[in-house]
């Protein structure tokens, strides 16, 4: 079962200042009577326009940051999971290799992964061997 609830509402309100300065703000509410009345109790404006409803894009974790240490040797061609890629030798992680995506072996069209890929060397299919 999951566990995940109904995506919040937002409404963005905007106003203008008697000086001149523009006040645009989200405001997670129900309906746009009630994210009026909370922009108006947070800045004590008015808010003259009311954009919404929308839902907040929820923001992807991304993994921890690891450090990376190159080995001095430089970059030999390899074959993993059907890509041609350079892979250079790290020394930090041990036995490990940063992989840079050149293309696919059959010649199809797909997207290279993204992030940083590291994988362990044995999982790699050296060309040059």
């Amino acid at each position: 079962m999951s566990n995940r609830g109904a995506r919040q509402l937002i409404f963005v309100c905007s106003s203008v200042t008697a000086q001149g300065e523009l006040i645009s703000k989200m405001v997670p509410a129900k309906t746009p009577d009630e994210a009026s009345s909370l922009f108006f109790n947070q800045n004590s404006i008015t808010a003259q326009v009311v954009l919404g409803p929308f839902y907040k894009k929820s923001t992807q974790v991304l993994e921890t940051t690891r450090s990376l240490k190159f080995a001095k040797n430089g970059a030999r061609k390899a074959v993993f999971n059907d890509w041609v890629v350079n892979a250079f030798a790290l020394t930090e992680p041990a036995n490990q290799a940063y992989l840079v995506f050149i293309r696919r072996v059959d010649d199809k069209k797909l997207p290279a992964p993204k992030g940083t890929i590291t994988v362990p060397i044995s999982s790699l299919r050296f060309l040059d061997e």
